[in-house]
């Protein structure tokens, strides 16, 4: 009987380190976006703003929270981030609306080592394109807006 009760106790020793272990494997595998990244400029290596991507429903998207670049003070001919509106947003997705606070990333949906299946849209000129993401670490992701062939990814870093 007491061979039974020790292994009995070293069964539960042993799945309490197999479910951990596993616990453990499946956090570093399913690495999760959700968080706020900082976005880098593909063309010109600048920190452009910071991106807040969120689970609503069984979807993730993302929306500006900040903008960084002063440059797209310039351009837009404003003196606060807070004032700047976007202009080129079609009608039905933000369209004169401020850019901290608008939703550029949404519908992706998770599977084994990507989201896919949304939409990105580029503030800049208010085009849509299908949207990829993937994580490259656990802080590093890359986010790929394209049409047909023509593609651009972007890697943006997870603020700590």
């Amino acid at each position: 009987m007491k061979i039974k009760t020790l292994s009995f106790s070293g069964l539960l020793i042993i799945c309490f380190f197999i479910t951990t272990a596993l616990s453990a494997q499946t956090s570093i595998n399913g690495k999760d976006t959700v968080g706020v990244w900082k976005t880098i400029d593909d063309e010109t290596g600048v920190t452009k703003s910071l991106v807040e991507i969120y689970k609503k429903g069984s979807k993730y998207n993302a929306k500006i929270v900040k903008l960084l670049d002063k440059q797209t003070l310039i351009n837009m001919g404003e003196e606060r981030f807070e004032d700047i509106l976007c202009k080129e947003c079609p009608e039905n997705h933000g369209k004169n609306e401020k850019l901290e606070g608008l939703e550029i990333i949404w519908n992706m949906e998770k599977t084994s080592k990507k989201y896919k299946g949304g939409k990105i849209m580029d503030p800049a000129d208010g085009k849509t394109y299908s949207c990829t993401m993937w994580m490259e670490d656990e802080n590093t992701i890359k986010v790929r807006g394209w049409l047909t062939i023509l593609y651009r990814t972007q890697t943006w870093y997870r603020v700590q």
